[in-house]
C-alpha cells in the first residue's frame, strides 16, 4: 500500500505552509527584539562551529561541553526575553498538523528504520475505504451510565467499557492483542468499538473500522474486478463490525476471513470484531480454523454483553415547557 501522488503533495505542501507561518511569525518577533534573531543566529553558528570543531579531530570531550555551556547560556536568555514579553515559546516553532512526522509523512524508528507514520496510514485507508470513517461522537467520554434499564446490565456494560477504555490506552502493548465484543442486537457493541477506535485514533495510531459485510463487498469487488485486494495489512487496528451479518458465500467468506485474521496475528497486529454469535455460533458458522483463531484467549480479549435492546426502549417522556 503506497501513497498517492496527490496525498504526497499536500503533506508537502501542508509542510511548507507551516514553515512559512513559522518564518512570518520569526520575523515580526524579530523585527520588535531584535536581540531574539541575533540568539538565533549565535545558535545556529555555535552548531556549525560545533561540526568543524569535530571534523577537525578537536579534543570532542572539552569541545561539546563547551558547545552545551554556551548554547544553554543562549537559551536561558532567549527563554528570559520571550517570558518578559508574554510570548509563548511555542508561537516561533513550526505548528505541524501531525507532530510525530512534522508533516513529512514518514518517522525514524529507534532503529533508525524510516517508516511511514500513522496519520499517512490512516489519511490513506481514507481515500480507499470512504465507508470505513471513525465517528467521534461515540468516544469513552459520551457514554451514559444512566440508559440501562437495569443495575445489573448497567454494571456489565460498565465493566466493558472500563476494560476497553484500557485496551485502547494500552495499545499496541496489549496481551492478547485482540478484542472480541459478542452480545446481542442493540446493547452497544459497536459504539464500545467506535470508542476505542477514537481512542487509537487520538493516541497516534491508524484504524479502519468497518462492517463485517462492507468488509466482504470490498473483497468480493475485487475479486469481481480482478483488482488486487484491498491492503487490510496497513492499519495498525483492524475493526470488523458486526461479524454475521456479511454473506456467507462458499470458498470466500470462511476462506478470506481466516487468512485474514491469521495473517494480521502472524504480523502481530491487532484485529477487533463485534458479533450478535455466541461462541459456538461461531465455530459452526465459520469452522474450526477461523473460530480457534479468534476465540483463543492466547489472540483476543472477548467480553459479552448482556441485558435488553436498548433500541427498544420507550423514549422518555418530554418535559413540559
Amino acid at each position: 500500500m503506497k501513497p498517492s501522488a496527490q496525498l504526497l503533495y499536500t503533506y508537502q505542501r501542508a509542510r511548507e505552509q507551516a514553515l512559512e507561518e513559522c518564518r512570518l511569525r520569526q520575523e515580526a518577533v524579530y523585527a520588535r527584539f531584535p536581540r531574539l534573531r541575533e540568539i538565533t543566529e549565535a545558535r545556529k553558528a555555535l552548531t556549525y562551529q560545533l561540526g568543524r570543531s569535530l571534523l577537525a579531530q578537536e579534543d570532542p570531550q572539552s569541545t561539546r561541553k563547551a558547545y552545551a555551556a554556551n548554547m544553554q547560556a543562549l537559551l536561558r536568555e532567549e527563554r528570559d526575553l520571550l517570558k518578559e514579553n508574554n510570548i509563548p515559546p511555542a508561537f516561533l516553532e513550526p505548528v505541524w498538523r501531525c507532530d510525530a512526522c512534522q508533516d513529512t509523512g514518514y518517522v525514524t524508528g529507534e532503529d533508525g528504520v524510516k517508516r511511514m507514520c500513522a496519520c499517512l496510514t490512516q489519511r490513506m485507508l481514507a481515500e480507499q475505504f470512504t465507508q470505513g470513517q471513525v465517528s467521534r461522537r461515540e468516544r469513552f467520554e459520551t457514554f451514559q451510565e444512566d440508559i440501562f434499564p437495569t443495575p445489573r446490565q448497567r454494571k456489565a456494560t460498565c465493566k466493558a467499557r472500563d476494560i476497553c477504555r484500557d485496551y485502547a490506552e494500552r495499545f499496541p502493548g496489549n496481551n492478547p492483542p485482540g478484542l472480541l465484543i459478542l452480545g446481542q442486537a442493540g446493547l452497544g457493541k459497536s459504539f464500545l468499538l467506535n470508542c476505542v477506535a477514537v481512542r487509537v485514533l487520538e493516541r497516534g495510531f491508524s484504524v479502519l473500522s468497518l462492517p463485517a459485510y462492507d468488509y466482504m463487498q470490498a473483497v468480493l469487488a475485487a475479486l469481481r474486478d480482478r483488482q488486487p485486494m484491498p491492503d487490510f495489512h496497513a492499519p495498525d487496528l483492524l475493526i470488523l463490525d458486526d461479524l454475521g451479518a456479511e454473506p456467507m458465500l462458499n470458498n470466500i467468506t470462511r476462506e478470506n476471513l481466516t487468512n485474514l485474521l491469521d495473517a494480521r496475528q502472524r504480523q502481530g497486529l491487532a484485529t477487533a470484531f463485534s458479533s450478535n454469535f455466541t461462541r459456538e455460533q461461531i465455530i459452526n458458522e465459520y469452522g474450526e480454523r477461523f473460530a480457534f483463531r479468534l476465540l483463543s484467549p492466547r489472540n483476543t480479549l472477548t467480553l459479552e454483553l448482556i441485558g435488553e435492546n436498548l433500541r427498544l426502549l420507550p423514549l422518555p417522556p418530554l418535559e413540559e415547557t
